[in-house]
């Protein structure tokens, strides 16, 4: 009698681990293939052969179908950028000529119409409209190229106040017009950035301090070492923006109450955000109405790539 049950109890056992091992090496199988088509989805590589519910399981199906959606609708998105190329191209080349051929014959309006001044108004604001124009149509064609990847930042390890020359060089003349001090204080610090493209950031950042800062006033750019950051401060001794307009000035064609007397497209702030996020960095604002702003940009301070 204890022999049958001792027989009995061996062949419960036995036959447990059978079907153990039998649907442990089924559930692996089933996620070694999934593994499987995962890798070949994350190369471009997913077969695209029919299965069938007899050979596989549900969830493997449902997987393979996922994938294959998947990687369609990446196929469409690189065209679709391939036709936003184009047409940021076709746009930058067919808008080159007329605009320029504007800003010329508004040129020459204005000397022709030197000596009467109502005239000479209209002139003049028909070239500044223009150059609104142009600036607004580079920046927009910039600003696409830079969300579709169409180009890309490359950053490296610069010297920082080599930055901070070329930027006050480019602006001292708007600077000195409005008889604004603008300088930058010397610094042996450096930074991981793409020169061309952050030049352009903090350009608009020290166009717009002039912009808005009086006759007489100052834009300053100073450069800090953070832990795991450059900072780079430009500040002036302006209006000042009210602390509720703090994140709206960095959206897509905001302009504050303070700045509708201005001229300005409402698109720097937030193509310099963009740039500086593209390399890891960012940018924030801290301001007091009616005595200055300070827009700090934070540059990686190590080379991490």
């Amino acid at each position: 009698m204890i022999w049958m049950v001792t027989a009995g109890m061996a062949i419960v056992l036995l036959s447990g681990a059978f079907w153990y091992c039998y649907f442990f090496h089924r559930e692996k199988k089933l996620l070694d293939r999934l593994q499987d088509m995962l890798w070949q989805a994350e190369a471009g590589q997913l077969s695209r052969k029919e299965i069938s519910e007899e050979k596989v399981s549900a969830l493997e199906d449902g997987m393979k179908k996922f994938l294959d959606s998947s990687l369609l609708e990446k196929e469409h998105y690189r065209k679709q950028k391939q036709v936003i190329q184009t047409l940021i191209s076709d746009i930058s080349h067919q808008t080159l000529t007329p605009v320029s051929n504007l800003k010329l014959y508004a040129g020459l309006l204005c000397e022709e119409a030197a000596a009467d001044s109502t005239l000479f108004a209209a002139a003049d604001t028909i070239r500044e409209q223009t150059e609104k124009l142009d600036f607004l149509i580079q920046s927009l064609v910039r600003l696409s190229r830079l969300e579709t990847g169409i180009i890309g930042v490359h950053p490296r390890r610069e010297r920082v106040d080599a930055l901070l020359l070329a930027v006050c060089q480019e602006y001292e003349e708007k600077a000195a017009q409005k008889r604004i001090g603008l300088s930058f204080a010397d610094t042996a610090l450096e930074a991981v950035f793409d020169r061309k493209w952050t030049r352009e950031a903090l350009g608009n950042l020290v166009d717009n301090a002039v912009k808005y800062t009086g006759e007489g006033g100052t834009v300053k750019l100073c450069a800090h070492a953070l832990s795991f950051f450059v900072r780079i401060d430009v500040t002036d001794t302006g209006a000042g923006i009210p602390q509720e307009d703090y994140t709206r000035i960095f959206s897509r064609f905001y302009r504050g109450a303070k700045a509708q007397d201005q001229a300005g497209t409402g698109i720097g702030l937030y193509l310099t955000r963009k740039i500086i996020r593209a390399q890891e960095g960012y940018v924030t604002v801290a301001s007091v109405l009616n005595a200055g702003s300070t827009f700090s940009v934070f540059l990686p301070a190590l080379w991490d790539r």
